[in-house]
């Protein structure tokens, strides 16, 4: 079986903030994976990295066989991610929030 997600040396920093650094992760076809952490070890960041949402810092990552540096828009048409609470603003509309995580990812 082949990996469905690989991570390798995946950094990420806001400023000076280190929210993760160089982790390395793989999840084969098939595979059940639990994602677990205290509250501010990245695993938000990871996720919003691997959906196209925000870019690392450094590292390399692949979604299937797409490249989330060169090829997210390819791979975002296979993920699907349903979060535990919504990241969305309540007081915008659909197109103004759409705009905003868009913006926010560059």
């Amino acid at each position: 079986m082949a990996d469905v997600i690989e991570v390798s040396k995946l950094t990420k920093l806001y400023g000076d903030i280190l929210a993760f650094d160089h982790i390395s992760l793989s999840v084969r076809e098939g595979e059940t994976f639990g994602f677990l952490g205290h509250n501010g070890a990245g695993k938000t960041t990871t996720i919003r990295i691997l959906t196209g949402l925000n870019r690392p810092t450094e590292g390399h990552a692949r979604v299937l066989v797409y490249d989330i540096g060169s090829e997210i828009a390819t791979a975002k048409r296979h993920i699907g991610v349903v979060p535990e609470l919504s990241n969305l603003y309540d007081e915008l509309s659909v197109m103004d929030n759409l705009s905003i995580e868009y913006i926010a990812s560059f």
